[in-house]
Formats: C-alpha cells, structure tokens, sequence
C-alpha cells in the first residue's frame, strides 16, 4: 500500500512539472480512469525511466486545469478537486459508489465517460486485468440516479458522432442515453445527457473512445465544451 501511494505522489509531481505555467489558480480535476491516460501501459513505475507517457487528452487538459489522478473514490478524495472526471473506471466497491453517490448528492459535479463498446487500442489482450472493462462496470449507479445507458444497435455504424451546441465531436461504439426519472435531461442525439442529482450536476457521455485523442485528433474542441459545461453547472 505505502509502494502504491509512493508511485501515486510521484505521479502527481511527475505531472505537475510537465504543465508548464501551472498555476494554483487554475481549476483542479480529480480522474478516475482504468484507461492508459497518465502513464501509458507501463504504470507509474514507467515515469521514472520513460518520457512523458501522459495520453494527448491528459496532455491537452493539462494547458488548462491542474490534473489529478485518483486510484479509489472515498469521502477524502473527493474534495481534493471541485471537478471530478470518470473515464471508463474499474468495478468500484460499494463503498466508493456510495461515497461518489453522497458526494454528488452533497453538491459535487462530476463528468463521466461510460462505454458500452470501448474500442480504445490496447497492448494487453481482452480480459487482462491490466486493460480497461470493454464495457462500462457503472451500470448500478446509472440505475440509481435515473439513467439508462443502452448499447448500439447492431446494424449501428461503429464510428458515431455527438454533438455539443456547434460542436461536434467523434467516437467508437457510443451507447444511447435515457432518463428513468430524477431531473435528467438526455442531448439531442441521446449521446449525453445533463443530470442534477441532489445538490450536485452529472454530466454522463455514453462513450470513452472520444478521449482517444490519438484516434480522434478533432475533439479537443467538444472535450473543452464539455468540461466547460461541466464546471459551470
């Protein structure tokens, strides 16, 4: 456990001195993520002997907000940040989704990428532990708040897009949002939706894939209308 903390703060120190400019003004965001965004596939012990192996979306976020990364959920971790991302995560024990639940519900704002079909390129092979869940593992808190989080129809092109006021972005298996109740509002397209949930807003998106920005260069324009969205509700 000390080891996994030590790697964990030497991440973070890692990563705040290749942001040039950081400034302690800038909005934090904490990320719970089981894709390779801060340290590539090699793990944390990979930034000791490797260059930067922060993802481009890791590396593009960091020019604006100082990043975070989280390896569990509990009540202490969550107000490190006022921002909270969740990116295609591993299976959450029942207390860190009744942490992250109390959380929101006490007025925390969260946006979550959850995917149904994620294509995202790996290295290890399908059902190593190493690799992201090919399908998101949040369905019970979805459920929870009054989310359905449907899986493409078969005969669905695996490339989608959604869109974000006048911008659009793309991705791979995006699922289709509905609301079951609660004060939820799905997009247009149903590829997102707008959730207050207690005192707190969630911003859900039913795909991972469009933060693979090395497959989707473009979507840095609707990832920024999107965090933006998220920070201001």
């Amino acid at each position: 456990m000390r080891s996994r903390r030590f790697e964990t703060i030497l991440a973070v120190l890692f990563l705040s001195a290749c942001a040039p400019g950081a400034a302690k003004s800038r909005t934090q965001i904490s990320v719970l993520s089981a894709l390779p965004l801060f340290w590539g596939e090699s793990g944390p012990k990979g930034i000791i002997s490797e260059d930067d192996q922060r993802a481009p979306l890791i590396r593009h976020m960091s020019e604006t907000y100082t990043m975070n990364p989280l390896d569990n959920i509990d009540a202490g971790s969550l107000l490190k940040a006022p921002l909270l991302m969740i990116a295609q995560p591993r299976g959450l024990a029942p207390d860190e989704l009744v942490a992250l639940d109390d959380w929101v519900r006490s007025g925390g704002k969260a946006i979550i990428f959850a995917d149904p079909l994620l294509v995202w390129p790996s290295r290890y092979a399908l059902g190593d532990v190493r690799r992201a869940p090919p399908v998101t593992l949040l369905d019970p808190l979805l459920a929870h708040w009054g989310i359905e989080l449907e899986s493409p129809p078969g005969n669905a092109p695996l490339v989608a897009t959604l869109s974000v006021g006048d911008k659009t972005g793309s991705g791979a298996g995006m699922g289709l949002l509905t609301s079951t109740g609660g004060s939820c509002r799905p997009s247009n397209d149903q590829r997102w939706i707008d959730c207050k949930i207690g005192a707190g807003h969630v911003i859900l998106v039913g795909d991972a894939d469009i933060l693979d920005f090395a497959t989707h260069p473009e979507n840095t324009s609707i990832i920024d209308s999107l965090l933006a969205l998220a920070e201001l509700r």
